[in-house]
This record gives C-alpha cells, structure tokens and sequence, in this order.
C-alpha cells in the first residue's frame, strides 16, 4: 500500500492557470504530452469561432487588425488538442487591462492587472477544493490567491517566475536612471509595494519556484534568503516550434553588403535599447544596419536623431518574426534585467548570431556570438565590430546557430519539465 501511495503521489496531474499568456500554454501542452494536465485556465486563448475571436470575420481593415491581434494568442492550437474538462477559459480582466493599456493609462492598467489576477484566481477555487488531486503550477503575480487556497487542501504549489525579484528590479532601475535618465518614458516608476507584497507571498507559499535562466535565480537568492533559495531551481524555457519550423539554413549577407543587426522586443532601457541605438550611430552605414522590431517605450525625442538610420518596425504579429531573423546576422541583447530571454532561442534557431550581456539565458556560446561582460554601449560596439570585421568568424557563428538550438526546442523543455517532476517527486 505504501508502494502504490507513492507512485500516485508521484504521478500526480498538474493545473496550470494563468490569466494572461507568457509560455504557459507551451507548459500546458508539454504537460499534457506527458500525460500529467489536470486542466489548463487562461482569459486569452485563441478560439476561432468563438467570442472575441469571431471579431477576425469583420471585413477590411478592422478584420486585419483583431486577426493580427488574436493570432499572436493561437498557442499552436492547444485549444483543439484538450479535453473539454482540461480546459478553462474565461474572464474579461485581461482584455480590459490591455486595452487600457494600449491607451496609454499606465498606473490603471496596473490597478486593473492586480486587482483582475486576484480576482480571477477566485474562479479556480471550487476545482481548488475539490476531491481531484493534482497540483498547482502558477505564475508570478498572479498565484497568491491559488496557492493560499492550495495550501488549505494539501496542495503542492509550483511557481514559474518568469523575471527576477522586484526588489532586485528596482533597485537596478534605480541605477540606469542616474545615468540614462532621458530615456525612460516614465522616469522613477519602479515596482509596486502591492506587486512586491504579493511576489514575496508567493515565493513563501510555493512548495517549488521555478526560473529560466540563473540571473533570476541570484535575486531571488539576495533578497529571499536561504530558504527560497533552497526551492528555486532553474528550468530554461524553449521556443515556438510551431511558428519556427522547417527553417532554411541561414544564408550569409551579400558580399560588401552591411552586417544585419536585429533588435527584437520592447524597446525599453531594461533592454538596453540605449546601448543598442548608440552603437549602430557609431558604426558606418556601410558596415551596419540596424532593425528593431517591436513598440517603443522611450521618449520619442530620444528616437528622432535614429530615424534615418534605423528601420523600426513596431509591433509584429509573432508569425511574421521567423521570415525577419531569417533575414538578418545578428541579433543584439543587451538586457539589464530578464527571467530568460525566449528570444535568443529564437534567433538561434533562425541561424543567427547573438550578441547578449549576461543578466539573461546564457544562450550564447563562444561559437555563436559574444558574451558582454555587462550592458554597456562600448562594449557592444566592440562586439559589433568583430563580426564586421571578421566575416568568416561571423559565418562560422551562424552556421552553429541551428544546432545550438537544439537545446531548447520544445522536445528538449518538456524533457527538462520531466525530470524536475521526477526530482521533486511530484
């Protein structure tokens, strides 16, 4: 009897529940593929034919719009491969913080984000207390309300902290702002007392916290202690297959054409996108050119002196950004502060080079790129110099590229998602 507690206790399914996104549909589908999903709950899951996303059907232009909008939520099609008792979508929360959001009310959308994950937690509650067994699998700032709930019933709770502690956050906003204030939009905006509260909440509760890269892990150590230390592991994440696959093998530039830089995210000081834009203006526009996918959050006065140089794109549909890196050598990541760096997996799949500061995954390896010892323009352009100037260096790093990747296709996650069950005995 004591045998086959064990192994039930062991195999036991998982909920993963999140209001948003982030990668937790790729963790509930690695899951399900393992045959562990208790269910999986969100408030944004493409459902073609169901509401919002019906709205695709609207002729024109304003059809274009919501498509591009619902598809960057199409999870592969995860909706279609649950069971109708694994899968809970529902609340409007979410949708009205973005779209709050998007007008530009910042410190509401924040009221509206912290006052909806709790709310929205409160859904789960009767599967909470219910006779089924399974774990918890929450996100941070939104798996406060779950996990207390969790404990009440004897749950195990995992946490995926997708960023770095908060306090660690503001403190090295802090920092950069003393430098490069100008380029913060909202200058002395930090992590709020609600959201720190409720990080520390869940890093008590949690039976398991779970990082993707070791940057994270290290401030979690410094301002938790010992004891979240001791139950925080790193689990690298992987990329999208569905939307990189079947990639060509990556083509040099044209010969006496520039090297292809590529910045990709948002463009925000914590990414060093100062870094990124002081570095291209320094190098000839016959070496270096420069693209930066993704919406702006800095000044626009900061920008104007770059226009000519630099293509940005705004914000891209994610099945549109394959074709773009396919596109070009390079992809620039400066980070300040990151829980992982999904895009690097990215790059690195579509054959290119990295060039990256250490406070993300270590993705790159002396035979893909540059490691920056920090964040910081002089270095960057060093590292941008030295795949100018070198072509054959450069080429050698992308022809690697590819296979590096391997390490985080979504086969290579959900086996490392496999053997932390096995290891926690979960």
């Amino acid at each position: 009897m004591a045998g086959e507690r064990e192994t039930s206790v062991a195999k036991q399914a998982i909920a993963v529940f999140h209001p948003g996104t982030q990668h937790s549909w790729q963790t509930a589908r690695a899951l399900h593929e393992l045959d562990r999903l208790a269910f999986y709950a969100t408030s944004i899951l493409r459902q073609p034919g169901q509401w919002p996303y019906v709205l695709e059907g609207l002729p024109g232009a304003l059809g274009r719009t919501f498509a591009a909008e619902f598809r960057r939520f199409d999870a592969a099609g995860l909706a279609g491969k649950l069971d109708d008792d694994q899968l809970r979508v529902g609340g409007k929360t979410e949708w009205v913080e973005r779209l709050t959001a998007r007008l530009g009310l910042a410190r509401l959308a924040e009221r509206i984000d912290h006052w909806g994950n709790g709310h929205w937690q409160g859904r789960l509650a009767d599967d909470i207390h219910s006779d089924r067994q399974f774990a918890l699998w929450g996100y941070n700032n939104s798996a406060d309300v779950a996990f207390a709930l969790g404990k009440q019933a004897g749950r195990t709770a995992i946490l995926d902290r997708t960023i770095g502690d908060p306090r660690a956050y503001n403190r090295d906003m802090a920092m950069l702002e003393t430098s490069y204030g100008d380029w913060f939009l909202n200058p002395g905006k930090q992590a709020s007392d609600r959201e720190i509260d409720r990080a520390v909440a869940e890093h008590e509760l949690a039976d398991h916290i779970l990082v993707g890269c070791e940057f994270a892990k290290e401030t979690l150590a410094e301002f938790e202690g010992p004891a979240v230390a001791a139950k925080t592991r790193v689990l690298e994440y992987g990329f999208d297959a569905a939307h990189f696959a079947a990639l060509p093998t990556p083509s040099p530039a044209p010969k006496g054409a520039p090297v292809r830089f590529l910045f990709v995210g948002l463009g925000i000081p914590r990414k060093g996108i100062h870094h990124v834009l002081e570095a291209i203006a320094r190098l000839p526009a016959n070496e270096a050119s420069l693209t930066v996918v993704g919406a702006m959050g800095v000044p626009e006065r900061m920008l104007a002196s770059y226009r000519e140089r630099v293509h940005f794109t705004g914000s891209l549909p994610r099945n549109q950004i394959p074709e773009i890196m396919a596109q070009h050598d390079v992809l620039l990541f400066p980070t300040y502060f990151e829980g992982g760096g999904i895009v690097l997996y990215e790059a690195l799949v579509s054959g290119m080079a990295l060039i990256q500061s250490d406070r993300a995954a270590h993705a790159v390896t002396p035979d893909t790129g540059i490691m920056l010892q920090r964040p910081d323009t002089d270095l960057l352009v060093d590292a941008m110099q030295a795949a100018i100037s070198d072509r054959d260096r450069l080429a050698h790093w992308r022809s690697n590229a590819q296979a590096a990747a391997g390490r985080y296709t979504f086969g290579a996650y959900r086996g490392r998602m496999a053997q932390f069950l096995q290891d926690a005995g979960i």
